[in-house]
């Protein structure tokens, strides 16, 4: 059950990084007129970093756990695909967040 509340974990950041981005592009000329809104710009990119790397190699370590178990948990399958599409997601809202962010 551990590996199945970690999944959930990193399903919600991946989540938080995609629903952030999305919002940064619709509403980016209103976001720029708030004063903090470039520290909160800079600190979601340092998470979607971290996430990213670690994200990777969790994804890596969990899925050969999960699948070279004898008993398979359906449940932590599903959440392996899930994050998994997911994480090709966060790697592109990076990017984006990479490139608005002013030097």
């Amino acid at each position: 059950m551990r590996l199945e509340r970690v999944y959930k974990y990193q399903l919600i950041l991946l989540i938080f990084i995609i629903v952030f981005g999305i919002q940064h592009y619709y509403l980016q000329n209103f976001n720029f007129e708030w004063i903090y809104y470039e520290k909160i710009l800079n600190s979601v990119f340092l998470l979607s970093i971290f996430t990213v790397l670690f994200s990777f190699i969790f994804l890596i370590f969990g899925s050969i756990k999960t699948i070279n178990r004898k008993k398979t948990i359906e449940n932590e399958k599903i959440f392996l695909i899930i994050n998994l599409i997911l994480y090709y997601f966060t790697v592109c809202m990076s990017l984006y967040l990479l490139g608005q962010i002013r030097g």
